[in-house]
């Protein structure tokens, strides 16, 4: 699978370790939050970081997992950006606070739409 035809993976991997590893530094860097509370945040946000990290080390390997890779960052991020955009609108957050992660939202969900019928499109075209 060469690189060039995977835009949409690269960048969905590219979007979540920028977003990610960004959020661990504002996770400790926060004095309202408790130790179990910096640790559960930063547990989530690595488990971003890892799986976009599988996905970049799979489109250099050009692996057989590459898919499983794309797959699981795909699911995970769609089903943690739904809960957290209900968690963040319906919580007593600031305007701003909310308009902001809806759109981080929004693009990782997209990002991970694209890379997800990329990947479909990859095995149509193994199968043909």
């Amino acid at each position: 699978m060469p690189t060039r035809r995977l835009p949409a993976s690269i960048a969905l991997a590219v979007w979540s370790l920028l977003v990610w590893t960004t959020r661990i530094r504002n996770i400790w860097t926060d004095d309202e939050l408790t130790a179990g509370e910096q640790w559960g945040r930063t547990a989530l946000a690595s488990s971003f970081t890892v799986l976009a990290l599988a996905v970049l080390l799979g489109v250099y390997q050009r692996s057989t997992w590459l898919r499983s890779a794309v797959v699981a960052l795909v699911a995970w991020t769609i089903g943690v950006w739904v809960v957290r955009s209900i968690g963040i609108a319906t919580a007593d957050h600031e305007g701003a606070f909310i308009a902001v992660h809806l759109v981080l939202a929004v693009i990782s969900i997209t990002l991970a739409a694209l890379a997800a019928r990329e990947q479909s499109a990859q095995v149509t075209k193994r199968s043909a």
